[in-house]
């Protein structure tokens, strides 16, 4: 008795659960569909990651050295005018 209860409840928690995401349980295509969704969108978050940290690190780089430039030259007795 308690199994059937416990079971019904899982299934309706589990039906209302794919419910709220406006997905089909009984329909594996649907599923698979989201699955490939989630992963597309998993890799486009961090494809956009890497490219921040790849631009941020090639910022800094550029203002040190040119940073660098500015003291080297004014150590060489050049000044930009």
């Amino acid at each position: 008795m308690m199994d059937a209860v416990a079971r019904c409840t899982a299934d309706e928690a589990i039906r209302r659960t794919f419910a709220s995401l406006g997905l089909d349980p009984h329909d594996p295509t649907e599923i698979a569909l989201w699955h490939e969704d989630r992963a597309f969108i998993q890799s486009s978050r961090e494809g956009s990651n890497t490219l921040v940290r790849t631009i941020k690190t090639t910022v800094v780089g550029s203002l040190t050295t040119a940073i660098l430039f500015a003291i080297w030259s004014v150590i060489q007795g050049h000044t930009s005018s």
